[in-house]
């Protein structure tokens, strides 16, 4: 099992936290309201204990959008958030007084537009610190329980192949807190190349 070292862990959640501020700059401005979103807490684990990390939280019906990025290293970035905060983020983009069933309708166009924001700032803040270049891909949303999430519908032989940098975030406007993570599922080859960006990162600065 990989380990991030003291080091690591930090200079991930700054960096990732560069991505998250330039994103809650860009939804403050889509929903016309002050957006914070937390420094995340970073957690690297396999690819089959997601579910039971996300489990026994409020993570049971979903609203997920993933996004391929290919560069220095590969990685299917997944922002995801409980079905009713989605829904709630996407009423502050559209008319609050909108009923439910009238809001899930943009809800899929309103969520790739937040994935989108949220997972290409992120990963643009890597890709700068790193002086590194990726590819992004569309956003893709689905609808799904836990049980059913493509990300976990991966063939039991590559499952030891594949580990999932965890992120949790918080969500606030109108005093109003959403919980969300973003996941980035990487191969044992790209989480060593991120590992290695990270290293050569803290090197620039002396530290190691």
């Amino acid at each position: 099992m990989f380990q991030l070292t003291e080091l690591q862990c930090d200079a991930m959640k700054e960096l990732f936290n560069l991505g998250v501020g330039r994103a809650a700059q860009s939804l403050s401005l889509m929903v016309h309201d002050e957006v914070e979103l937390s420094t995340p807490d970073i957690l690297l684990v396999q690819h089959d204990e997601v579910i039971s990390t996300l489990l026994g939280s409020e993570f049971k019906q979903l609203s997920m959008v993933t996004i391929d990025f290919v560069g220095s290293f590969d990685a299917t970035a997944i922002l995801l958030f409980p079905e009713r905060n989605a829904l709630a983020i996407v009423s502050h983009m559209l008319d609050p007084h909108m009923l439910p069933e009238e809001l899930s309708e943009f809800e899929q166009e309103a969520m790739c537009e937040i994935g989108n924001i949220i997972l290409n700032a992120c990963m643009s803040s890597l890709a700068d610190e790193f002086q590194i270049e990726f590819e992004g891909g569309l956003p893709v949303h689905y609808f799904s329980d836990t049980d059913a999430l493509p990300l976990f519908g991966v063939k039991q032989a590559n499952e030891i192949n594949q580990v999932v940098l965890l992120l949790q975030i918080h969500l606030s406007m109108r005093q109003e807190q959403i919980h969300g993570h973003l996941l980035f599922l990487l191969s044992v080859s790209s989480l060593n190349a991120l590992l290695k960006c990270v290293d050569d990162y803290l090197a620039r600065f002396g530290v190691s």
